[in-house]
């Protein structure tokens, strides 16, 4: 895989102002990944990661159920304290696409599918999402830099740490558990995805 890496700029944020790049992961096929890293300098080792996929209806329209668009904030506010990065990429439904998202969606709220057999309806993983091109567009950011990932999911902490990514610590970042319908989709999370999510109001 291949990383590019476009100009530098700087992004005013609520939280603060972060560098902000333009990120590309290609291999053979062309475009893999695409998406943007923001970045706040400092000391801190190991340095605070969090890697982000999009999520339209979460981010851009706060659905009341998800909390997706909860953690982007929740991280983006701890970089700016304390330093470190923030990868986000395209990558709607676990990397299955808008399209397959909308689809998937439809199966649970018409056959009361939970997400896991709404995908195998349709075919495909529950997550499609490739480690590799986010540990390629670390290990080309941060080198072999300490760091510390945040994110209740244990696949994505293996997955970058056998791409080559110096993961030496994970953080939860659990958010939004006061909120029934987030609460509901974390619980989710927790025994279909097996993410890394409590059993109770203890965190």
């Amino acid at each position: 895989m291949n990383v590019h890496i476009g100009p530098k700029i700087r992004l005013p944020t609520q939280h603060g102002d972060f560098d902000v790049v333009h990120v590309v992961v290609t291999g053979e096929a062309g475009v893999i990944r695409e998406g943007v890293a923001l970045q706040k300098v400092s000391g801190r080792s190991p340095l605070l990661v969090r890697v982000q996929s999009s999520c339209l209806f979460s981010e851009t329209f706060w659905a009341s159920n998800c909390d997706c668009a909860l953690q982007l904030q929740a991280s983006l506010a701890r970089i700016s304290r304390e330093g470190g990065l923030l990868l986000y990429f395209y990558e709607e439904g676990r990397g299955a696409g808008l399209t397959a998202k909308f689809k998937a969606i439809e199966l649970q709220q018409v056959q009361g599918l939970d997400t896991r057999q709404a995908y195998e309806c349709l075919n495909m993983s529950v997550d499609a999402r490739s480690y590799e091109a986010a540990a390629a567009a670390l290990v080309f950011l941060v080198k072999n830099a300490p760091i510390c990932l945040l994110s209740n999911n244990p696949d994505r902490e293996n997955g970058l740490r056998q791409n080559g990514v110096n993961v030496v610590t994970r953080e939860r970042l659990i958010v939004g558990w006061e909120q029934p319908a987030v609460r509901q989709y974390l619980e989710e999370k927790r025994d279909i995805l097996h993410h890394d999510i409590p059993y109770s109001d203890s965190k």
